[in-house]
């Protein structure tokens, strides 16, 4: 996302515990990220008050030097809720004091609207960049052939939270292999200890391909390129960095049709999502792909890739820099 400024100014990567170099002089832009990180941590309403006001004091400090303040919403909640009230009350404070947020979609826009009463015009999408280029060079993403595969490969990719559906994605795949119907199944990414039982499900599922320690970088690439289609039946969703990886390179969305996932993916892969209220939504979509024909597939594997392009890093990078009122 800096890649259009770094030549020009100096950049502070830093966490929670950064805002102190709000007070160095020669910082004279404030860009936030994971507000999460700020509010809502403490279960203890004054300890959680305290922290709050101290949070925006300094920033509106570092704004009556003449600092600007860009914040990126990434999410809707935490990913884990410690003290909700706290968390919106903090939210509420950022919309009213920010000069500029920033948005992936539309439906980001209408939230923080509707939510917080935010003023519209202070609120601006610049869509979630695509990865091409970051895992290997953009030329080989975009000019490999379609992967072949004795039957069609699934993936998932990302944290094994409940939100994601991962229950779903056990249950359906349980199904679709006592009906022989012949597929492939990827299912990786951080899992809990707390999933022992599903763990030991999916493991015992011969179609499945489990892991659950950490992927290194270096990995996603022949992942990602060796599977078809990606598994998003997340029960909640704002933005996801998996679902823009996937597409990437190359790879149609399987999910709930609902706003958030039409608005972040190409028109192409949308007859692939399933009214969420469906119970059978979820394998219906999955055998729509298992018979899905090579010649289309590739029809819509080239649509994602499009999409990629026209979201690539160096034009959302030029897209944010306006947001960040810098010049050449």
């Amino acid at each position: 996302m800096y890649a259009s400024i770094a030549d020009i100014i100096p950049i502070i990567y830093a966490g929670p515990g950064g805002l102190g170099h709000l007070s160095d002089p020669d910082v004279t832009i404030l860009h936030l990220h994971w507000d999460d990180r700020l509010f809502g941590k403490n279960s203890d309403q004054l300890a959680e008050a305290e922290s709050r006001e101290s949070v925006i004091t300094q920033i509106s400090t570092f704004q009556a030097r003449g600092g600007r303040v860009v914040w990126t919403v990434h999410n809707r909640e935490p990913h884990k809720i410690t003290n909700l009230d706290g968390f919106k009350a903090g939210r509420a404070a950022l919309c009213d004091i920010a000069d500029v947020i920033h948005v992936h979609a539309p439906h980001a826009k209408d939230h923080l609207i509707e939510a917080y009463g935010t003023q519209p015009d202070k609120i601006h999408v610049v869509p979630h960049p695509s990865y091409l280029g970051e895992y290997e060079p953009e030329e080989t993403t975009l000019n490999r052939n379609l992967p072949k595969t004795d039957c069609r490969c699934f993936l998932f990719f990302g944290m094994f939270r409940g939100s994601k559906g991962i229950h779903k994605i056990r249950e359906t795949a349980g199904k679709l292999t006592k009906r022989q119907v012949p597929y492939h199944l990827k299912m990786y990414g951080k899992a809990f200890a707390s999933q022992a039982r599903l763990l030991r499900l999916l493991e015992a599922n011969p179609n499945v391909d489990l892991r659950t320690d950490r992927i290194p970088d270096e990995y996603l690439a022949e992942i990602f390129s060796s599977a078809q289609v990606f598994l998003a039946p997340y029960d909640t969703l704002f933005t996801s960095g998996s679902v823009m990886l996937a597409l990437t390179f190359g790879l149609p969305i399987i999910g709930p049709n609902i706003r958030e996932l039409r608005e972040t993916t190409p028109d192409a892969c949308h007859h692939l999502f399933y009214d969420p209220a469906s119970p059978r939504g979820l394998i219906k979509s999955m055998l729509q792909f298992t018979d899905m024909t090579d010649a289309a597939l590739s029809d819509i594997r080239q649509a994602c890739l499009n999409f990629a392009q026209e979201r690539s890093p160096h034009l959302a990078s030029r897209d944010f820099r306006k947001l960040l009122a810098i010049n050449s």
